[in-house]
C-alpha cells in the first residue's frame, strides 16, 4: 500500500523568484527549503529558449533572489542577465541581495576598494590598462613576481592567472584595458603543495557556517573540482565575515580569505554562494537562506 503526500503552499504563501543562468545543486536546495517553509517559489532560466524579453516584460514575485548578474560566460563578459536584473527593478521589485550589492561584489575591484575603505586586510590590488601600468603597480607596491592577473568580472576561478615574469606579464596585460583587468600581489598560502583558503557564509548579519577549500594549486574554486574540510571559526575570522558583509551591504554573502604570514586578507565577495560544500559537510545553510529570504518579505 502506497501513501500519496501532496504538498500545498500556504494560502497566504509568499513567492519567492529565484533568477539564474542555468540552475545547479545549490539552487535546487535552496528551493526546497523554501518549499519546506511553506512559501511558493519559482526559478527564472536566463537560458530558457522561450523566453522572451521585450518592454512590457516583469514577473509575479514578492521576492527576487538573484544568482547571476554581470560575469564572463564562455570567456566572454556578458551583460544579459545584469540588464534583465535592472528592467525588473523598475517594477519596484524586492531583491535580496539589492542590485547595489551584487555590483558591490561583481566588480572585483570595486569590493577590493570597499574592504579597504573599512579597514579590511585585502592582497594589494591595481586597476590595469596595459603592460607599464601592471610595471608601475609593482615597483609602487613593491612587489615581485608572481603576480595574480585576472578580470574584474571573472566567475569560478576563471580566468585567473599567475605570471611569473615580464613576457607573461606582457602577454596577459594586452588589452587589459577592455576587459576591467586587474593586477594583484601574489599572497602565498600553500603548504607542500595544498592549498587551503576559507569560505564563510553570512546570512542576515550572522556567520551560519564555513569551510576551508582544499587544491592542489592556488585556485581552490569548487567550480575546479576541489573539496572541502570542517573549518573551526574563531572570533577574528567572524569579525573579518561581519565586517565584509557589512562593508558590500549584503545580506546573504560568502567571505573568500586568505591565511597568510601577515594575517587573514579578503580575497573577494560572493552574493550567489553555492551551498554544496555546506552540504557535503551536513551544514544545512539553505534553510538559513530560505529563511532570510521569507524575513524580508514579512518585514
Amino acid at each position: 500500500m502506497y501513501v500519496i503526500l501532496l504538498f500545498f503552499p500556504n494560502k497566504g504563501a509568499i513567492m519567492i523568484t529565484i533568477i539564474c543562468a542555468e540552475g545547479g545543486s545549490s539552487i535546487n536546495s535552496l528551493k526546497k527549503s523554501i518549499e519546506e517553509l511553506g512559501e511558493k517559489c519559482e526559478i527564472l532560466f536566463l537560458s530558457d529558449d522561450n523566453l522572451q524579453i521585450d518592454q512590457s516584460f516583469n514577473i509575479d514575485s514578492d521576492i527576487i533572489h538573484s544568482r547571476c548578474g554581470i560575469g564572463e560566460y564562455l570567456d566572454k563578459l556578458t551583460l544579459f542577465s545584469w540588464q534583465i536584473l535592472n528592467v525588473l527593478e523598475v517594477e519596484n521589485h524586492i531583491f535580496i541581495n539589492s542590485l547595489k550589492t551584487i555590483y558591490n561584489s561583481a566588480d572585483k575591484f570595486k569590493t577590493i576598494k570597499l574592504l579597504s575603505k573599512n579597514n579590511i586586510e585585502t592582497p594589494k590590488t591595481g586597476l590595469i590598462r596595459d603592460y607599464n601600468d601592471a610595471k608601475l603597480f609593482m615597483s609602487k607596491n613593491n612587489i615581485n613576481y608572481p603576480v595574480i592577473i585576472k578580470n574584474c568580472f571573472s566567475k569560478c576561478g576563471n580566468g585567473v592567472k599567475l605570471i611569473k615574469n615580464d613576457a607573461e606579464l606582457k602577454e596577459a596585460s594586452k588589452n587589459a584595458m577592455w576587459y576591467g583587468t586587474t593586477i594583484q600581489e601574489y599572497v602565498e598560502f600553500g603548504n607542500n603543495g595544498i592549498y587551503k583558503d576559507i569560505r564563510i557564509l553570512v546570512v542576515d548579519g550572522e556567520v551560519v557556517g564555513g569551510y576551508r577549500r582544499v587544491s592542489s594549486n592556488f585556485i581552490t574554486n569548487l567550480h575546479q573540482g576541489n573539496k572541502v574540510e570542517l573549518l573551526k571559526i574563531n572570533d577574528e575570522l567572524s569579525e573579518i565575515a561581519l565586517k565584509s558583509a557589512e562593508a558590500i551591504d549584503g545580506q546573504i554573502v560568502g567571505v573568500d580569505i586568505l591565511p597568510s604570514k601577515e594575517g587573514y586578507k579578503v580575497l573577494e565577495t560572493n552574493t550567489a554562494p553555492g551551498t554544496k560544500g555546506f552540504r557535503e559537510l551536513g551544514i544545512n545553510v539553505d534553510k538559513k537562506i530560505a529563511k532570510c529570504l521569507i524575513n524580508y518579505k514579512k518585514i
